[in-house]
């Protein structure tokens, strides 16, 4: 389910829950939280079923998959949203969310220090095994060994990147890898460059497409555990059109890097996963264990409230079945009123806007939407751009029109642009969303 215009809330952190953690058995999957500007968490993380609180929230949420939206689920299980709740818990961090009782499930906006900024359209959205979730991030069950994503700006049409040792086979991401002191180490950087809301796959997949301009560079880690892609580093590499790029490590020990893509001070890809590779010294052919923060981790003992049996989940059970949460889009989708309005009091809700980037190379970018609810009726529309990177740069229209549900838009070469809808109802009422970044070459 997508984000509508008239109420980007949905659900993501649910977490009350009836059943005592003893009875479940402990799950390792893999969580990765990008942030806005750095890596927050990556790794391997042993956790179990439990309850989830925001630091907004007053009470604890039954957060484990038992929901109103999923009735295949009849055993507890762990969740996207329960596990990156315990990656921040590692850290000695939080989160925060809306909590949506008719979707038994929060709409989360802020891990660790990266609050959401709605005016620009910048929400957190969740990708598991590769595939955004089609529904929220308390009511899909994780197997172990799954690949939990969440990303800072998850919709604004970016391209996530994946790095790996050069001829790497599988589908998960490997984690480490092992170079030779003073010789190439090749690697490979692929991108899933489109949207693919879904049912996620069973395993970790492998994205296909080789990017262009990926910049490989050396990962320093701060004492909280954050982690900063150093792309001025003069160790950056950058990968050819099969995306490929060679390194050459001059030091021996370990080495971690991860792959970006930033012009003039804007991340036009989702940072990749991160590689720590081992350069031995020679004669050694191995290297001590790897970082602490590479290897399985475990959350703090829980706290009073979190295994509680019984009791509800702060809300009326019930409310409209479907998909709803913080995935789907990758994202949180709307979350009805209990109540419904009046259509004259309904400001129009659209589906996320769609992007065709297939016409770039012209300049030309093609953007559908579809109307969820008209309210009162739909008087026009507007699409909109900025150039980002620019000082004083602002949303210039592009196209406008009254009866169509999709555009092509012609945009200046040689800049990133952010686009943005507008939908007007009969009322004169206002309502924008975020379409998504573009960068057109020259």
């Amino acid at each position: 389910m997508r984000s509508s215009l008239a109420a980007l809330a949905v659900a993501t952190l649910i977490v009350s829950f009836a059943t005592p953690l003893a009875q479940a058995a402990p799950t390792q999957v893999n969580v990765r939280i990008e942030g806005k500007s750095k890596t927050l968490f990556e790794g391997p993380v042993l956790t179990d079923v439990h309850r989830v609180k925001a630091a907004t929230d007053s009470q604890w949420r039954r957060c484990n998959g038992i929901n109103v939206n999923v009735p295949a689920n009849k055993v507890p299980g762990v969740v996207p949203t329960s596990a990156a709740a315990d990656a921040m818990r590692i850290l000695g961090e939080t989160f925060s969310g809306q909590w949506y009782p008719q979707w038994e499930d929060y709409f989360v906006t802020r891990w660790g220090p990266d609050e959401q900024v709605l005016v620009d359209g910048e929400q957190w959205g969740i990708v598991v095994n590769n595939v955004f979730t089609d529904v929220g991030g308390c009511q899909y069950q994780l197997d172990g060994g799954d690949e939990v994503l969440w990303v800072y700006d998850a919709f604004d049409g970016r391209p996530r990147l994946s790095l790996y040792p050069a001829g790497y086979s599988g589908g998960a991401v490997p984690g480490t890898a092992t170079a030779t002191l003073n010789q190439p180490f090749e690697v490979e950087v692929d991108a899933k460059s489109t949207y693919n809301e879904g049912k996620p796959p069973a395993a970790p997949t492998r994205s296909t497409t080789p990017y262009d301009g990926a910049e490989v560079a050396p990962v320093t880690t701060g004492a909280k555990g954050f982690q900063q892609v150093e792309v001025g580093s003069p160790k950056t590499v950058v990968t050819g059109a099969d995306g490929k790029a060679t390194i050459v490590f001059t030091e021996p020990g370990w080495h971690r890097i991860k792959a970006a893509d930033v012009a003039a001070g804007t991340e036009i890809a989702v940072r990749s996963n991160r590689l720590d590779v081992c350069v031995p010294e020679p004669p050694a052919t191995g290297c001590a264990p790897p970082p602490a923060d590479a290897q399985l981790r475990t959350p703090p003992p829980p706290v009073a409230g979190e295994l509680e049996e019984g009791g509800g989940d702060g809300g009326p059970k019930g409310g409209q079945p479907g998909s709803g949460g913080q995935g789907g889009s990758g994202g949180q989708g709307a979350a009805p009123a209990t109540d419904p309005a009046p259509a004259e009091a309904r400001p129009v809700q659209l589906e996320l806007p769609r992007l065709d980037r297939s016409r770039l190379a012209r300049g030309l970018v093609g953007v559908s939407w579809r109307v969820l609810d008209p309210g009162v009726g739909v008087a026009g529309w507007s699409i909109s751009s900025k150039a980002l990177g620019r000082k004083g740069a602002r949303y210039v229209e592009r196209a406008s029109g009254a009866g169509r549900t999709a555009a092509t838009v012609r945009l200046p070469r040689g800049a990133t642009h952010r686009l943005q809808l507008t939908v007007t109802d009969v009322l004169g009422r206002a309502s924008s969303a975020p379409i998504g970044k573009v960068r057109v070459p020259r």
